[in-house]
């Protein structure tokens, strides 16, 4: 699903309801009234097709998974075969409320211990399955997720979270519902753009961001999410930005450069910006992309008044800008940048466009000649 505005915690309400596997049997006219219920809300979040919140969470099916407190023991859901996802028992909406896809999946509080509950949204499917999972064994709960490049290709991004409920047991719980706050694993990069003075003009056809992580494994922390809980995969990748329009203008003053209702869904991580200069000599771009340094390809126009110094009325021009992302991206969070045009670099890391300076010279002053006047 596709994320917009500033990303905030998506609390989805999951209502257990009670009744152990004894009672059941013993009382079936009224086990459904015991039966696991949902109801959930969640925080907005967009991507490129439709933004997760609290009017559409329904249309995101997600997946849960329990284990006993006391011993890891699975409570809910399959463990999976090898190189392929554990399988939660997947919740959708019916008509008017949360249920099970599967009716003979239905489950039922414990006569006795405590459960801990882990849902996964959205649910897995057959178009996720090869860049989407999640293993929850004793050791560790993880999620495995890989990005790609949506605004350039037939792929989707998607919206991931994850809830955490321990210690709950038909006493402390009950008919109420089973209070789980959805998380979100990823982060949204957005760009807005202006120039170094009034008197320039920039035009934006397209913007790529090259060589940073695409994917990794996630490990479910006990607290709030965090970039350090992502182990990151070693394929790097080169992601187009989705403008606010087909081009875009600007000069001094900031417009949005992205479609801040498409942001770019990437992997929480710390980049390491391209070094164009290395013991005075220039760097070229192929060996930022050997050393995975990060940086913006811009096609782009840059005039001064009606001159162009960069591109031309025909043509836009590739420049290349060096990119980093300071303390780095964390998840669950939305970060603006702000391009301000005025230069960029080649492909050989050399400067494509350098302010004019002035040198000045004083000299002392001196009678001219013929220049006295004599007044009768």
């Amino acid at each position: 699903m596709k994320i917009g505005k500033i990303l905030a915690v998506a609390a989805v309400a999951t209502v257990f309801a009670s009744c152990s596997n004894e009672e059941e049997l013993a009382n079936v006219g009224k086990s459904e009234s015991n039966a696991i219920r949902f109801a959930g809300i969640s925080g907005l979040s967009d991507t490129r097709t439709t933004p997760i919140g609290t009017t559409n969470l329904t249309t995101t099916d997600f997946d849960v998974m329990a284990f006993m407190s006391s011993d890891n023991a699975l409570f809910m859901g399959g463990k999976h075969e090898a190189g392929a996802s554990d399988h939660g028992v997947k919740i959708v909406y019916k008509t008017s409320a949360w249920d099970y896809d599967d009716p003979d999946k239905v489950a039922y509080w414990p006569t006795s211990g405590d459960v801990d509950f882990y849902a996964v949204s959205p649910a897995i499917t057959d178009d996720l399955v090869h860049r989407f999972a999640y293993d929850m064994t004793s050791a560790a709960k993880t999620i495995t997720y890989a990005t790609v490049d949506e605004y350039n290709s037939t792929g989707t991004n998607y919206d991931v979270m994850y809830a955490v409920t321990k210690g709950r047991n038909k006493e402390n719980n009950g008919t109420m519902a089973v209070q789980m706050k959805f998380k979100h694993i990823l982060s949204q990069v957005v760009f807005k753009a202006k120039t170094t003075s009034s008197i320039l003009e920039v035009d934006v056809q397209s913007v790529k961001i090259h060589n940073f992580a695409v994917g990794g494994k996630f490990t479910l922390p006990e607290e709030d999410p965090k970039m350090s809980d992502w182990t990151l995969s070693p394929l790097m990748g080169a992601y187009t930005v989705k403008l606010n329009a087909a081009n875009v203008k600007t000069n001094d003053a900031v417009v949005d450069l992205s479609d801040m209702n498409s942001p770019m869904m990437m992997i929480p991580q710390q980049l390491t910006k391209w070094s164009t200069y290395s013991a005075g000599t220039a760097v070229p771009k192929i060996e930022a992309d050997g050393k995975k340094e990060c940086y913006l390809e811009i096609s782009m126009k840059l005039k001064q008044n009606d001159s162009y110094l960069i591109g031309s009325a025909a043509e836009y021009k590739t420049v290349y800008v060096p990119f980093d992302n300071a303390t780095g991206w964390e998840p669950g969070k939305r970060y603006i940048y702000t391009l301000i045009f005025g230069g960029g670099y080649d492909d050989q890391g050399e400067p494509i466009l350098s302010p004019i300076t002035f040198n000045a010279a004083t000299a002392d002053w001196v009678d001219a000649a013929g220049t006295d006047v004599n007044i009768k």
